[in-house]
């Protein structure tokens, strides 16, 4: 029996065939999860969605939706009072969500990994190396990993005073939206410390480059008290090497993450198309006590943007009325050989003749 010739395939399915088998090497199982949820949980934890927006509908008065999102729904099913070892799950599952660039819902393919239970450095630094091979799986290499710690602008927040949550809300908004120069003066109009002030615009101005990123932090690692943070973040910026670009406008929501962030983008689509982190927060909100981290890479969007080329026949066979018969066997036995026929019929053509760029058929 021949083996199946992935690349006759659609990219699609060729690059998940490859990250599915990559996940199972490193160890991790396939997840596999229903359907529908209920509308609660993805009301619950609308900005973990990050505006993907939910289709739901009713049943029996129930309200259900389609999931929008798989991480919401793993941790919701993985039994954490049962864990000893950390369990390392990987999925390959449809959502339905709004497109991050056109904005209209559509069904998409999303594969992603989680591991649940103890998270320490070597689980990270595994974690964060099937980052780098899934985006590489999927592009040529021109990708680049931003990365931010969610942990350190927890703590740098902090600092700002007591002043309140609209002061922590217009801070981290000027953070996402890398204005130092705004964020300067509304500090000053609210009377927050200076010391504070530039350690967190510190985070707004902080270079990409990881050596220069770290330094420009070092200064205010006791002032912050980010020292465990900061080494941490230099960890997985080592492992994910020349490909990481340090940006802490990603940010990632508070309420979820406590550690690492990291989203993906590759050359020639204008979006995110990975995203993940450190979110033991999020599992301790579903009253679950353990680590976790993990990302979620959006295949169906990155093949929107990479058309499959049409798949040339290895091989055409013309034939026309009289010769229909043998035009079928010829082809059989070039498909047995491994090769893509087609098969063209032409009433007033060829009796049976066979085009092919191979010289010895």
């Amino acid at each position: 029996m021949n083996e199946i010739d992935i690349e006759c395939l659609k990219r699609e399915e060729r690059a998940a065939l490859k990250l599915k088998d990559l996940y199972r090497r490193y160890g991790y199982d396939e997840y596999k999860l229903s359907g529908f949820e209920d509308y609660s949980l993805y009301a619950d934890n609308k900005s973990f969605l990050d505006g993907k927006g939910v289709l739901s509908f009713s049943v029996g008065g129930k309200m259900l939706a389609l999931r929008p999102d798989v991480t919401l729904s793993v941790i919701k099913n993985v039994n954490t009072a049962a864990i000893s070892d950390p369990v390392k799950l990987f999925y390959d599952e449809h959502v339905y969500r709004k497109t991050s660039g056109g904005g209209d819902f559509a069904e998409l393919r999303q594969i992603g990994v989680e591991v649940i239970g103890r998270v320490d450095t070597v689980t990270e630094t595994e974690v964060c190396g099937l980052v780098l091979k899934t985006l590489l799986s999927v592009t040529d290499g021109r990708y680049v990993i931003d990365v931010s710690h969610a942990g350190i602008i927890e703590k740098a927040l902090n600092k700002l005073g007591d002043n309140g949550r609209p002061v922590r809300k217009k801070a981290a908004e000027y953070l996402m939206s890398k204005n130092a120069h705004d964020f300067l003066r509304f500090a000053a109009a609210n009377g927050i410390n200076k010391i504070y002030a530039d350690a967190f615009c510190a985070l707004i101005t902080i270079p990409c480059e990881r050596e220069s990123a770290v330094n420009s932090l070092a200064p205010f690692s006791e002032i912050l008290d980010i020292g465990n943070e900061l080494d941490e973040l230099n960890d997985v910026l080592s492992a994910v090497g020349e490909h990481a670009c340090v940006n802490f406008s990603i940010g990632g929501d508070a309420d979820y993450y406590n550690g690492v962030v990291f989203k993906g983008y590759v050359e020639g689509v204008p979006y995110a198309v990975l995203s993940g982190g450190r979110y033991d927060k999020l599992l301790g909100r579903f009253g679950k006590s353990a680590e976790a981290i993990g990302f979620a890479l959006y295949l169906g969007e990155i093949c929107n943007y990479y058309n499959d080329e049409p798949l040339k026949p290895d091989a055409v066979v013309v034939y026309n009325d009289r010769s229909a018969k043998n035009a079928s066997i010829q082809a059989e036995r070039l498909r047995d050989k491994g090769m893509r026929v087609r098969v063209v019929g032409n009433a007033d053509g060829y009796d049976c003749k066979i085009f092919c760029a191979e010289d010895d058929i």
